[in-house]
């Protein structure tokens, strides 16, 4: 019997999903929706965790899987804990030089206020970020959507972290331990993505062009 390139093992923060390295990305895709669409059932009304690891996986891979789980069920967060392998990166954004991707959490959904997400990797919000809520980060924070809350990536440290949001109003951003707040005149809010950095010990705010870096 050949061996599944997908195992589920339920864990004390979710359930781990062990990616067999050796196994074809589209027999992968493939097993990973059956099982999926299989236990559906079981992720009715809850909020489990997704944790995949065996598997150096690529953004833009661990972004269909997120997509994939995304369209078939609701979890808590998705997770990719994945050894480097010392192989480089395949595709990636330019302006996350500073860290190695490895680590990374998916929030799926709007952070509201009061909610505080707090990961010692890169954080990666699938939605908004309301005022009142809070991302915290030992890695990059990147907001597919409006970013109004507190931003706090490099969190242990790591002045080379980046925040980058398809919207920046943010109430704070903070990278390692500089701070920045928006001027509380500007009513004009850009149209375009910016990334926040920091730039000869001060935080820097600025358009994100694809393929420029930082």
């Amino acid at each position: 019997m050949s061996q599944s390139s997908v195992v589920f093992k339920g864990v004390k923060r979710g359930i781990k999903v062990y990616i067999d390295a050796n196994s074809d990305m589209e027999q992968i895709m493939d097993e990973l929706e059956r099982k999926i669409k299989g236990s559906k059932h079981f992720f009715v009304n809850s909020q489990i965790s997704l944790i995949f690891t065996g598997r150096r996986l690529t953004p833009q891979q661990q972004q269909n899987i997120v997509d994939l789980i995304s369209r078939e069920i609701e979890v808590g967060s998705i997770t990719f804990e994945m050894a480097n392998n010392g192989l480089p990166s395949v595709d990636h954004f330019e302006c996350f030089d500073g860290i190695e991707e490895g680590m990374t959490r998916f929030v799926r959904g709007t952070v509201r206020n009061g909610q505080r997400i707090y990961y010692e990797g890169n954080v990666v919000v699938i939605g908004d970020v309301n005022p009142g809520g809070e991302i915290i980060a030992g890695g990059n924070i990147l907001v597919m959507g409006t970013l109004r809350g507190v931003a706090h990536a490099g969190a242990t440290g790591n002045h080379n972290a980046v925040v980058v949001a398809f919207s920046l109003q943010p109430t704070q951003v903070r990278i390692g331990g500089i701070i920045a707040r928006p001027p509380e005149d500007d009513d004009v809010k850009p149209s375009y993505p910016e990334i926040a950095y920091v730039k000869d010990n001060v935080l820097v705010i600025e358009p994100y062009l694809p393929g420029r870096g930082k």
